[in-house]
C-alpha cells in the first residue's frame, strides 16, 4: 500500500540549504506538522467535510527527480501535492541576475512532476517590498497569490510565526488534491463506462477506482474510502452476476497456511500484484476487499459493523468453499472458518481498545462476538463427529452441513492438510478436543451473558450439558478401575496401611458407594464380610495416624438438618440442634463426634456437637447440643463426622456462592435460633442509675462513660470476662472502671477485660467504664465478648459474641435565636429530638456564673408542660454594660421516651406479679411481647404524650397464664395518668451557651407625622390619609453599644448607612431614601421623608435596613474594619390605614386648614387681592415674611394665540362668583397649551385644554377673560427672551422658577413639542437650584398633584402663591395646601 502522507517538496539555493540557518528554518517547519482541521468540499456531498489531521512528509525535491513512476498509481499521493522554494534575498539586483532564473529553472522541474500542480513559494528575513513584488509578478500569472513572507525571529517554534505559511500550505494541498482527485474520477467513469467494450479489464478498472479509495484514507476521508470500495464490492457482484469471471483464477488456490492466517491481513499476499497480473483467485480476492472495509470501518470506530461483516462472509464464503471439499485439505473449510472468526474476535478487541461505547454499544458489541465464537464452536462441532470424538446426534449434529451427491460416493483423500495447531491436536487427542470445545464455548456464554443474551447463552449450555453425559460414563469408568487396581497393588506389595493407604481405601469406599458396588466385587464371595473388614481395618489405621486428616465431601456420609426450628434447653444455657447424618455403608459406624457449624450475622459462628455415638446403616437422628445462648438466623456452614483422628468434612457450596439475586433452590440451609430470656446477657447503656427521680446529669466537657450491666438470669457465675473493643478506635479505660451499687460480687480489672466473680443467680451487676472521646459520632458500636463458667457446670467454658449500640452524641438539638431590645436580649431556645427516639423534655433552666449574678439577670418567659417531641422555651437577660464574663449554662431535665415506657410497663408488671406471683416466670415473656408490639407501630404516641394512656397497639391474643398477664397488663397501661409521671429517670444536659456579642444595635422606627400647622390638640389625634396624596413621615434611628464585645470598652463613633426599602406595590417615598449618618452610644439620628400611598387599604410601613460601613483608618471596633450591626424595626408590626381617594370630604380635615380655606373664598367675595390675601392667610399660620402685594398688571410678552383659543392678559383676570356652579369644569382629551400669560411679581399659570365643539367652559369666566382685554396686551413686546436672548414668537414656555433670569422660552430652542409638561424648569434653574434647596422635591411634588374638582380661582391663587413663595416656606405647610386645594369643593 502506498503511503498515508501526502508528500511536499522543497528546494533552495545550495549556499543557503548548506547554511545552519536552514536547518533551524528545517527544524521548526517540522514541528509544524502534521496539519489540523482542513475543510474539503466533496463533489459527490453537498456539506463540507472537515479533515482533523493530515500527515506531511516534507522531502527534498532532488530525492524524487529520479523515481520510477507507474502508470497507474496506487494512490494520488504518490506525486507532490506541494512544491516550495525558500528565497533568500534583499537585494533586487541579486534577485534579477541570480534569483530569478533559479526560480524559473525549479518552476519547470516540478511541473513535469506534476503538470497541474501548484506552486508555493516561502520567504525568510523580511525581504524588501520590492523585492517580494518583483516576485509576486513574475510568478502570480494566473492572479493567485503563491507568495508568502515569513518573520523569522528566535521564538522561531511559536505556531503563530508559521501561521500565514500554514494556511497558504493547505490551501495549496487542498486545491492540488482536489484537481487530482477530479481528473482521476473522470478516468474512471470513462473506463467503467467501456465495461460492456471489448478488452474491458475488471482487474485494471479496480485497480483505477482503488488509487481514489486509498487517497481518500490517506487524507483521513475514511467516508469517502469506504464508499468507493462499497462501489468496488457491488461492481464485483455484478460481473460474478453475469459469470464473467475471465480475469480472475480458479475459486480458491489454497496456500500452506490460507486456513489459520488472519482474516484481516491485508499484507499477508501481495494482493494488488495479483490483480494485475489477473491471477489471484476469487477466495483472495474477497478477502482482500473484505479486509479493506473493515480497516476503514475501524478507523471510523464502527468495531461493530466489522464483526457483523466478517460473521455473514464466514457463513456465505464457507458454504461456497464447501462445494469444493474434495479438491483443497481435509477440514481446510473448518479450519480456515475456525481461525478467521477467532482472528476477527483478537482483532476487533484491539480496535475497541480506542473506542468509547455506552452500554448499549457494549451490549452489541459482546453479542456480535459470541456469533463468531459461536460459529467456531459449530466448526469443532463439525471436525468432533467426523473423528469420532463426539456422537452424530443433537445438539452437536446441527452444525452438519446438508450432505452432497459428490459427498456420499468414495472418494480418495484430498492432498495437503490443515495447518491450525490447536485443531491438529484436537484431532489427535480426544482431552485436547474436550478441554478446547469447553474453552470456546465458555468464552462464548460468557459474551452473551455480557450483552444479556440469555437464549442463546442457554444453549451453549445444553451443548456442554451434552458433553458432559456423553463423557461421565468413559470418566466414571476409568477412577473406578484405578481405584481397585490401586487397592490390590498396595496389599499385594504388603506395604504398611498407612496415609496413603487409607487414601486409596477412601476412593474404594467411594467408588462403592456411587452404585457400584457389584461391578466392583464380582470376583469376592462375600462381598458385604468383605467391605466391613475394610471399614474396620480403615478405623484402626485412622487411630495409628499422627496428626488429623481431613477428608472432604465423601459421599459415604453426610448430614443434614431435621429441624430449622432450634430447642432451647430449659435447664442450661444453650440450644439443640436435630440433624439426619446419613451411613450409606452397609455396617454400622462408630463415631466419636457429630459436629454442625453454623454462620450468622457479620460472620458469628456457633458450633454444635454430640459424644461418641453409632451410625447404623440408612438414616440416623442425632441431636446437637450448643453452650452459647446467641439468638438470630443462622446458616449450615459445614459439617464434620470424626471417627479417631479421620475427619470426613462437608462444607455447602451454596452459602459460599450466595449472591443478592438467589434462586429458591439456590438459598442455604436456615436455622432460627429463639432468644433464652433466662440466659445470662450483658447490656449496655449510657449512665443510669435504678433509684427513682435521681437526676444523672450529663455536662459538656466532663469525660464520657457507658454502664455494662451483667444480668445473670438462672446462673451462679463462678468467673464472667468482659471484653469491650469498638471499630471506630474509641478507647475504654478499664483501669477506671468501678461497680455501681452494692452487692457481693467481686469486679477484677485486667489490661484489656473486666472479670466479675460470685454472682448469684437472679443478680444484676453494673459496672461505670469511662472511654475517650465519642462526641464526633451519633452511635457508638461496642463488640463485646465474654466468657464465664456456672457453679453447675465448671467444666464447660461458654462464649458469646454480639455488637450493641449506644447512643453518644445528644438526643435532641437546640437550636438558638437571639433577639436584642436596647440593653435587654430575649433568647428562645428550641429542643428537639435529633434521632428517630423520641424524647420527653420536663424543664428548661439558664442559669448564670457566680461571677455574673450581679451582672447578669435571667428571667424566664415562657415555659411549657413536658413535652415528647420538642419544646420552646423563652429568656430574658438584663445586664449591665458589656457581656458575661462566663458563658451562661442551659440545663435541660429529659428522658428518653423508650426508657419511660420502659420502666412503665417494669412497674406496671411488678404490680400484675405481686398479685398473681405464678406469672413471675413469664414477666420477661410478657414485657418483651408488649414492648416488641409498641417498637412495630407508633400510632400509641401522640395519646401517650397528652394523656398519658399507652395502648398496645395489634397485640396477638393468647391462651393460659400468658394471654391473661397480657389482658392485665393492656388493662393497666391504658389508664390515664397526671402530666408529671412518677416513675422512670430524669436526665439532665448542662449545655454552655455564650451570650452574643453584636457591636452596634440600631431601633428603626419610620413614623407618620401630623400636619405642621394644626393644633397641639390635633396633633395627637390620628389624621386621615388618603391614596395617592403625599404622607408627612420621620426616619429616626437610635443606636447603642451596650452589646458591643468586651475588647470594645471605650467604641468610638461609627459611620452606618439606612436605606429605605423598596415596596414599588403599595407605597412611593420621597426625600432621602438612603444616607448616612455617625452613630454614637445612645444617640438618635433623624431624617423626614415623604411617603404616598398607591393604594387605599391597610398597608404595612416600609422596612429600614441599617448597615454598618468599613471605618475609615483602620478598624476602630476590636479587630473588625467592619463591625457587626443588627436592626430591629419599632414599626414592624403597625399598620396604617389608608382611605380611598374619591369621596373625600373637608369636614375631615382640622379646622384651622378649614378656616384657611374659607378665609380665602371670602377673599374673593370682597374683591380684595386673591394673593395678597392668601399671602395674609398663610403667613398667619406658618409664620414667614409678608409677600409684597400683586400689581394689578404688569408688562410681558405680547399674547399668544393658539389657533382661535383667546389668550387674556394677567391684569384682566376675573374672579369668579361665589355662587355655586353648575358643575366642574370638564377637560378634553385632546392637547394641552400653555397661556402665555406672565405676572410679575406673582407669575401664575394654568393649563387649558385644546378646544372643541364638546367642551363646555364656564361662560362667565371666559366673558370676564375677554373683557379684561385692552388695547395694550396688542402691544409690541420689545423685551428679550430665551437662551438664545431674541424677542418672543409663536408659543413660548414659562420656567416655574419665579426667578428665572430668562422666564420665557421658545419651544425650538429648549427642545419642547406639544403637549406640554404641567410643570418645567429651564436647564439653568435646575443647574442652579441642585444642592442648594432642600425644598425642591417638596415644591415639584406639590406642582404634579392635579387639583380635580376645585374652582379655577382656588387652583389658580393657591398655586400662583406656591410658584412664588416654595423657598420659604416648609414642605409639610405646602402639602396640606395642596391638600386643601385639590379636595372636591364643599360649596
Amino acid at each position: 500500500m502506498s503511503s498515508n502522507k501526502i508528500l511536499v517538496t522543497y528546494t533552495s539555493s545550495p549556499a543557503f540549504l548548506s547554511t545552519d540557518h536552514w536547518k533551524q528554518v528545517h527544524a521548526a517547519l517540522l514541528c509544524q506538522f502534521p496539519l489540523r482541521t482542513l475543510h474539503w468540499k466533496s463533489p459527490s456531498r453537498a456539506n463540507i467535510e472537515t479533515i482533523p489531521q493530515v500527515d506531511v512528509n516534507l522531502v527534498p525535491l532532488e530525492s524524487l527527480r529520479d523515481e520510477h513512476t507507474s502508470q497507474i498509481p496506487q494512490s494520488l499521493l504518490d506525486k507532490p501535492l506541494l512544491n516550495v522554494y525558500f528565497v533568500v534575498c534583499d537585494d533586487n539586483d541579486t534577485y534579477k541576475n541570480t534569483v530569478r532564473k533559479q526560480i524559473r529553472d525549479w518552476h519547470a522541474s516540478v511541473s513535469q512532476l506534476r503538470p497541474d500542480g501548484k506552486i508555493g513559494q516561502g520567504r525568510m528575513f523580511q525581504m524588501k517590498a520590492s523585492v517580494l513584488d518583483k516576485i509576486k509578478a513574475d510568478l502570480n500569472a494566473d492572479k493567485k497569490d503563491r507568495c508568502i513572507q515569513v518573520a523569522w525571529s528566535t521564538d522561531y517554534e511559536n505556531p503563530a510565526a508559521w501561521a500565514e505559511l500554514i494556511n497558504k500550505f493547505k490551501e495549496g494541498i487542498l486545491s492540488a488534491f482536489d484537481s487530482a482527485f477530479t481528473q482521476r474520477e473522470e478516468e474512471v467513469k470513462r473506463s467503467e463506462g467501456q465495461r460492456h467494450m471489448p478488452g474491458w479489464n475488471f482487474c485494471t478498472f479496480f485497480i483505477l477506482k482503488e488509487s481514489l479509495a486509498t487517497s481518500f484514507e490517506a487524507m483521513s476521508l475514511c467516508e469517502e474510502a469506504l464508499q468507493h470500495y462499497n462501489d468496488l464490492e457491488a461492481s464485483f457482484f455484478r460481473v460474478l452476476r453475469e459469470k464473467n469471471l475471465t480475469w480472475f483464477g480458479a475459486l480458491i488456490a489454497p496456500g500452506s497456511e490460507d486456513d489459520s492466517t488472519p482474516l484481516l491481513s491485508v499484507s499477508k499476499k501481495p494482493y494488488r500484484d495479483l490483480i494485475l497480473a489477473n491471477s489471484i483467485s476469487i477466495f483472495d480476492f474477497r478477502v482482500y476487499l473484505l479486509a479493506r472495509q473493515c480497516a476503514l470501518l475501524s478507523k471510523l470506530s464502527r468495531v461493530i459493523e466489522v464483526c457483523r461483516k466478517a460473521v455473514a462472509f464466514l457463513s456465505g464464503f464457507g458454504r461456497r468453499l464447501r462445494e469444493l471439499e474434495g479438491t483443497i485439505p481435509l477440514f481446510f473449510v473448518e479450519s480456515w472458518t475456525y481461525s478467521s472468526a477467532l482472528s476477527v474476535v483478537e482483532q476487533v478487541d484491539t480496535w475497541a481498545n480506542d473506542v468509547k461505547m455506552g452500554k448499549p454499544a457494549l451490549a452489541r458489541f459482546s453479542a456480535v462476538k459470541g456469533e463468531l465464537l459461536e460459529l467456531a464452536q459449530q466448526q469443532l462441532d463439525i471436525i468432533g463427529i467426523r473423528v469420532g470424538h463426539l456422537p452424530s446426534r443433537p445438539p452437536f449434529s446441527i452444525a452438519l452441513p446438508a450432505p452432497t451427491p459428490e459427498s456420499t460416493e468414495a472418494q480418495e483423500p484430498p492432498p495437503g492438510k490443515i495447518s491450525r495447531t490447536e485443531l491438529l491436536s484436537a484431532i489427535d487427542d480426544k482431552e485436547a478436543f474436550f478441554d478446547l470445545y469447553v474453552q470456546i464455548i465458555n468464552r462464548a456464554i460468557e459474551l452473551y451473558a455480557a450483552a444479556g443474551r440469555r437464549k442463546f447463552a442457554l444453549k451453549l449450555h445444553g451443548n456442554l450439558a451434552a458433553l458432559d453425559l456423553y463423557v461421565a460414563s468413559y470418566m466414571s469408568t476409568f477412577c473406578s478401575q484405578s481405584a481397585c487396581r490401586a487397592l490390590t497393588v498396595h496389599t499385594s506389595a504388603e506395604k504398611a496401611r498407612d496415609e496413603e493407604w487409607i487414601h486409596i481405601v477412601l476412593d474404594f469406599l467411594r467408588t462403592y458407594v456411587e452404585d457400584m458396588g457389584k461391578e466392583l466385587l464380582m470376583d469376592v464371595d462375600d462381598q458385604l464380610s468383605y467391605v466391613v473388614g475394610l471399614v474396620t481395618s480403615l478405623i484402626e489405621a485412622a487411630r495409628g495416624l499422627q496428626a488429623d486428616l481431613l477428608h472432604p465431601d465423601h459421599p459415604a456420609l453426610s448430614l443434614t438438618i431435621a429441624d430449622k426450628a432450634v430447642r432451647l434447653a430449659e435447664s442450661q444455657d444453650g440450644a439443640l440442634l436435630d440433624v439426619i447424618v446419613r451411613n450409606r455403608l452397609p455396617c454400622d459406624l462408630s463415631v466419636d463426634e457429630v459436629i454442625a457449624v453454623l454462620v450468622g450475622y457479620e460472620g458469628a459462628q456457633l458450633t454444635f456437637s454430640t459424644d461418641a455415638t453409632t451410625l447404623n446403616p440408612g438414616n440416623n437422628k442425632v441431636t446437637l447440643f450448643c453452650s452459647s445462648s446467641t439468638a438470630g438466623v443462622f446458616a449450615l456452614q459445614a459439617s464434620q463426622v470424626k471417627i479417631s483422628k479421620l475427619t470426613f468434612e462437608w462444607k455447602d457450596a451454596r452459602l459460599l456462592t450466595a449472591t443478592k439475586n438467589l434462586k429458591l433452590k439456590d438459598v442455604p440451609t436456615l436455622v432460627r435460633i429463639p432468644k433464652d430470656i433466662r440466659a445470662l446477657d450483658v447490656r449496655i447503656r449510657p449512665p443510669q442509675r435504678s433509684m427513682l427521680w435521681v437526676l444523672i446529669t450529663f455536662e459538656v466537657g466532663v469525660p464520657a462513660k457507658i454502664m455494662v450491666a451483667l444480668h445473670t438470669g438462672r446462673n451462679d457465675i463462678v468467673s464472667a470476662q468482659i471484653m469491650l473493643s469498638s471499630p471506630s478506635g474509641v478507647q475504654f479505660h478499664f483501669s477506671e472502671a468501678k461497680l455501681d451499687g452494692d452487692g457481693s460480687a467481686q469486679l477484677e480489672i485486667n489490661e484489656d477485660a473486666l472479670t466479675v466473680s460470685s454472682v448469684e443467680a437472679d443478680s444484676v451487676v453494673v459496672i461505670s467504664l469511662p472511654h475517650s472521646d465519642a462526641s464526633s459520632y451519633h452511635t457508638l458500636r461496642i463488640n463485646a465478648a465474654l466468657e464465664y463458667t456456672t457453679v453447675s457446670e465448671p467444666d464447660i467454658t461458654r462464649r458469646l459474641g454480639f455488637a450493641r449500640f449506644v447512643a453518644t452524641s445528644l438526643p435532641m438539638t437546640v437550636n438558638v435565636e437571639d433577639f436584642f431590645r436596647g440593653t435587654r436580649l430575649f433568647t428562645r431556645f428550641t429542643l428537639s429530638t435529633s434521632s428517630h427516639q423520641h424524647v420527653r423534655i420536663r424543664s428548661a433552666h439558664l442559669e448564670t456564673s457566680r461571677e455574673d449574678e450581679d451582672n447578669v439577670k435571667v428571667t424566664g418567659c415562657h415555659a411549657q408542660q413536658p413535652s415528647v417531641v420538642s419544646g420552646k422555651f423563652i429568656f430574658q437577660l438584663d445586664s449591665a454594660r458589656g457581656q458575661a464574663g462566663d458563658p451562661l449554662r442551659l440545663r435541660i431535665t429529659y428522658r428518653m421516651l423508650r426508657e419511660e415506657v420502659e420502666s412503665l410497663i417494669d412497674v406496671s408488671m411488678a404490680a400484675i406479679v405481686a398479685e398473681t406471683p405464678h406469672l413471675l416466670p413469664h414477666r420477661d415473656l410478657l414485657i418483651d411481647k408488649v414492648v416488641d408490639a409498641l417498637s412495630s407501630d407508633a400510632k400509641w404516641i401522640e395519646l401517650y404524650g397528652i394523656t398519658g394512656e399507652l395502648v398496645v397497639p395489634d397485640i396477638v391474643e393468647e391462651e393460659g397464664d400468658i394471654g391473661d398477664g397480657l389482658r392485665r397488663l393492656n388493662a393497666i397501661l391504658a389508664k390515664k395518668r397526671p402530666g408529671d409521671y412518677p416513675f422512670g429517670e430524669w436526665r439532665e444536659i448542662i449545655i454552655p451557651v455564650d451570650v452574643p456579642r453584636m457591636h452596634i444595635l440600631a431601633a428603626a422606627h419610620l413614623r407618620v407625622t401630623p400636619n405642621p400647622w394644626v393644633s397641639p390638640q390635633a396633633k395627637n389625634a390620628s389624621l386621615p390619609l388618603f391614596a395617592g396624596q403625599p404622607i408627612s413621615a420621620v426616619v429616626s434611628v437610635t443606636t447603642s453599644f451596650h452589646w458591643a464585645p468586651l475588647e470594645d470598652e471605650k467604641p468610638q463613633g461609627c459611620l452606618l448607612r439606612y436605606d429605605i426599602e423598596d415596596m414599588t406595590g403599595d407605597w412611593l417615598v420621597s426625600g432621602c431614601k438612603r444616607s448616612d449618618f455617625q452613630a454614637e452610644d445612645g444617640s438618635t439620628f433623624t431624617m423626614p421623608v415623604t411617603l404616598i400611598a398607591l393604594h387605599h387599604g391597610e398597608l404595612s410601613l416600609p422596612k429600614i435596613a441599617i448597615n454598618a460601613l468599613p471605618t475609615q483608618g483602620g478598624p476602630r471596633m476590636g479587630s473588625s474594619s467592619v463591625p457587626s450591626c443588627e436592626t430591629y424595626q419599632m414599626h414592624g408590626a403597625e399598620k396604617v390605614l389608608v382611605l380611598p381617594r374619591g369621596g373625600r370630604s373637608l369636614d375631615n380635615l382640622p379646622s384651622e386648614t378649614q378656616h384657611l380655606l374659607s378665609e380665602i373664598r371670602s377673599g374673593y367675595s370682597a374683591a380684595r387681592d386673591p394673593v395678597q390675601k392668601a399671602n395674609e392667610i398663610i403667613r398667619n399660620s406658618i409664620a414667614i415674611p409678608e409677600l409684597p402685594a400683586t400689581p394689578a398688571a404688569s408688562s410681558g410678552p405680547p399674547q399668544k394665540k393658539r389657533k382661535t383659543m383667546p389668550v387674556a392678559s394677567a391684569g384682566s383676570i376675573k374672579l369668579p362668583s361665589p355662587a355655586p356652579m353648575s358643575a366642574a369644569p370638564s377637560y378634553g382629551t385632546g392637547q394641552r397649551s400653555r397661556v402665555h400669560t406672565r405676572q410679575s411679581p406673582l407669575r401664575s399659570r394654568r393649563v387649558t385644554e385644546s378646544a372643541g365643539p364638546d367642551i363646555d367652559e364656564d361662560a362667565e369666566g371666559e366673558d370676564d377673560l375677554e373683557e379684561g382685554m385692552d388695547d395694550s396686551g396688542d402691544a409690541e413686546d420689545k423685551r428679550l427672551y430665551c437662551f438664545c436672548q431674541k424677542l418672543s414668537y409663536g408659543e413660548m414656555i414659562a420656567c416655574d422658577n419665579a426667578d428665572c433670569r430668562y422666564q420665557w422660552f421658545h419651544l425650538p430652542c429648549v427642545n419642547l413639542k406639544p403637549p406640554l409638561p404641567e410643570n418645567w424648569f429651564c436647564e439653568d434653574c435646575i443647574s442652579r437650584m441642585k444642592g442648594t434647596s432642600s425644598t425642591l422635591p417638596w415644591s415639584m411634588l406639590v406642582l404634579e398633584q392635579r387639583c380635580d374638582g376645585v374652582a379655577s380661582a382656588d387652583r389658580f391663587i393657591l398655586r400662583g402663591y406656591r410658584a412664588r413663595a416654595f423657598e420659604r416656606v416648609p414642605d409639610h405647610a405646602l402639602q396640606q395646601l395642596e391638600l386643601v386645594t385639590s379636595e372636591s369643593p364643599p360649596w
